[in-house]
């Protein structure tokens, strides 16, 4: 496939404030990127490690949009299933429901912790959870480009450079358990020792949040600052304000896009993976780097609009998100004049 994105399956179980529950919401970082890359395109695969049970929550999404399989690694009983417990200040919990039964004050005081997240108790099936990039390597061999969220070990980046050299593109969106190690990177090595550890990817997706942890600094001016000298494509997110696409030393922002009325957005879950796919194909594809910045918005306009991923993957979809993409991409150029 030309396009893969790589990442855990995680079924969401989501429990509100009031009261009321959400249950069986398709999701994960990496599932999110590949709808992104299935509306944008056909020429798609998703690769992940999920249970027998699979089917019972995503088999009617995967068949009725015509996607393949075969990057599905079925390796436990069943997929991961989640409880997602929310609090007053909007942060929430996530645990398996296999798992442990917790109070709500038992979550409460684990919050108060700074706990966001409790693993899988046996530490077989959590491994087995997630795939390795050693798994996804005969996937990257044909493909034009590849979302992931793989630590970067030395491992993992003699397989990226391996790569490179066939052409394959890494969007490496970073995940939470690399933060530490890209905070220390950058303390006491600057940006040279983040450009180090960075060297095997192509393009990075990070928000605004994860980069005032790595940098200590919290303005968008500041950050955009340090991410052009990393010298590599940059999208980064700025949750409801937008994103930009940062290349060649300039940046480029485009606020965020609403297609529907603000009442018919329901859920931005997901809304960063699924812009982050879109990226990914964009800018693989040609597109410069503001219509990139576009597409990623657009895309995620439509992942809003309902509690999991948008539900048709048509031709006519892609149709009208391309075209809402164009107009609006030529507004803004005819705006600002950013060529």
């Amino acid at each position: 496939m030309k396009y893969i994105a790589e990442g855990a399956t995680i079924t969401n179980r989501l429990l509100f404030l009031d009261g009321r529950v959400k249950k069986d919401i398709m999701g994960g970082g990496g599932f999110y990127a590949y709808t992104a890359l299935r509306m944008c395109t056909d020429d798609c695969l998703y690769l992940s490690s999920v249970g027998k049970d699979f089917d019972d929550f995503y088999g009617a999404w995967f068949d009725e949009n015509h996607c393949s399989k075969e990057g599905l690694f079925v390796r436990t009983p069943k997929t991961m299933y989640n409880d997602l417990k929310y609090f007053p200040d909007g942060s929430y919990i996530e645990y398996s429901i296999y798992g442990t039964k917790y109070t709500d004050e038992e979550l409460a005081n684990m919050r108060r912790e700074g706990i966001m997240y409790l693993p899988d108790e046996d530490p077989e099936i959590h491994r087995l959870n997630y795939l390795t990039l050693e798994d996804c390597a005969c996937f990257m061999d044909d493909a034009k480009g590849m979302y992931t969220s793989q630590a970067l070990t030395e491992e993992n980046n003699e397989i990226f450079l391996a790569h490179k050299k066939n052409g394959c593109k890494v969007m490496w969106e970073i995940p939470a358990t690399s933060l530490e190690e890209a905070r220390e990177r950058y303390e006491k090595g600057g940006i040279e020792g983040l450009k180090h550890y960075l060297r095997a990817i192509d393009i990075l997706s990070i928000n605004g949040n994860e980069c005032a942890m790595i940098f200590g600094v919290e303005s968008d001016e500041e950050i955009i600052g340090l991410l052009k000298q990393l010298d590599l494509p940059v999208y980064y997110r700025v949750g409801t304000k937008g994103a930009y696409m940062i290349a060649d030393g300039r940046e480029y922002f485009v606020p965020m896009i609403s297609t529907v009325p603000k009442e018919q957005e329901i859920d931005p879950t997901g809304c960063g993976n699924s812009s982050t796919g879109a990226a990914l194909w964009a800018w693989c594809e040609g597109y410069d780097p503001l219509m990139t910045c576009v597409i990623g918005n657009v895309v995620a306009s439509y992942n809003v609009r309902q509690y999991g991923p948008f539900l048709d993957m048509s031709e006519s979809t892609r149709s009208e998100m391309m075209a809402t993409a164009q107009k609006i991409y030529d507004q803004i150029k005819g705006e600002r004049n950013d060529g």
